[in-house]
């Protein structure tokens, strides 16, 4: 239990706000200390917040307290370097002794959203597509919610965004909590002086010049050697190998799977893999595979883009099938390239998606 020195013009209820702890536990966890006569350097106990939900990254993120709902946003870190992704996690629980209604205009339960300079740059609902539909759900006393999703350091346009300070800001889209969010910062910072570019001599080869390519590599269950993952399995139904990469670990997140090499303007190259949708009885399919090379200039900027969508009805179900497409010449001022896996569940999706042996050669 940590404690807090008191100071000039506190009271219980700013300092329960800056802890996000609901005002009654400082009573208690103080044997109901009379705060009527707080008085500066006098120190309080403030109770720990027990978190109860699933893999939650304390190391870097904010909270507040509000009305009786405490709002956490984490994103593991604070640093980020270019072609890497943010993992983002936002929940809320309800820490009073009554439920509260929240009724949605539509499928959009929440939203993300970065702001450079008070100007907003991105938004994590303008990449994702929502049913429409009001609902209404009720979150009970000691009830909480957790969100995921992902920021690529793109902005809405496509571009990665320049070194900096950033602000990402979640919140609850439902009418009642819609004006309440939680921000917390973060910095992009340059590249390194040997580029952030992974890359070897040889930037037109015509083997294979990924990383892992079979997925057979894994650091952990949830992200393959050499490959950048947000909501991805490490799945043992492969091809061939050992084991395959299952995007939709929860399928009604989106899921990422990514890797950069080194290229070179003017170029070609040709991207295959083997993918299929995972499919089970009773589940419901409704997501979009999206496959796509992004060219990079030196800082990692996104100068040119070339891919396809995949809908359930293109992907077979349990059992592969192999896909390819060619990217053309890449743009002048081409440093490198990111080969994407980008998993975009829609509302009632159930089903997830696997790959399996992914090829990027160069053709000329």
């Amino acid at each position: 239990m940590s404690v807090h020195l008191i100071k000039n013009g506190d009271t219980p209820a700013r300092i329960a706000g800056r802890y996000g702890i609901p005002e009654r536990w400082l009573y208690k966890a103080n044997d109901y200390f009379d705060f009527d006569d707080i008085k500066p350097g006098r120190r309080v106990y403030i109770p720990e917040y027990e978190y109860d939900y699933y893999d939650y990254p304390r190391e870097w993120g904010r909270h507040k307290y509000y009305d009786g709902i405490r709002y956490d946003i984490r994103t593991g870190r604070k640093h980020f370097r270019p072609g890497e992704n943010v993992s983002i996690i936002f929940s809320y629980c309800n820490l009073s002794d009554k439920p509260k209604r929240l009724r949605y205009d539509d499928a959009r339960l929440f939203d993300f959203k970065c702001l450079r300079s008070g100007r907003d740059i991105w938004r994590w609902s303008e990449k994702n597509k929502y049913s429409y539909g009001g609902r209404s759900m009720l979150l009970q006393p000691g009830e909480c919610r957790t969100y995921n999703g992902y920021w690529d350091l793109c902005d809405r346009e496509g571009y990665h965004v320049k070194p900096g300070s950033y602000i990402l800001r979640a919140h609850d889209l439902s009418r009642e909590l819609r004006n309440q969010f939680v921000d917390t910062g973060l910095e992009v910072l340059k590249s390194n002086d040997q580029s952030m570019i992974i890359s070897g001599n040889d930037t037109c080869s015509k083997s294979n010049m990924l990383i892992n390519p079979s997925l057979d590599m894994w650091t952990d269950s949830s992200t393959p050697a050499g490959w950048s993952a947000q909501n991805v399995n490490r799945a043992t139904q492969e091809r061939s190998g050992r084991y395959a990469a299952e995007l939709g670990a929860r399928p009604i997140d989106q899921a990422l799977l990514a890797q950069i090499i080194g290229a070179a303007p003017g170029r070609s190259y040709r991207v295959s893999f083997w993918a299929m949708e995972v499919v089970r009885t009773g589940n419901n399919n409704n997501f979009d595979l999206e496959v796509t090379v992004h060219s990079l200039d030196q800082q990692g900027r996104q100068i040119g883009r070339v891919g396809s969508v995949f809908k359930p009805d293109r992907l077979p179900g349990n059992a592969y099938r192999q896909y390819s497409f060619e990217t053309g010449r890449l743009p002048a001022s081409t440093k490198g390239l990111q080969l994407r896996f980008v998993f975009r569940p829609r509302s009632g999706n159930t089903n997830k998606v696997r790959i399996e042996d992914v090829e990027l050669t160069c053709l000329n």
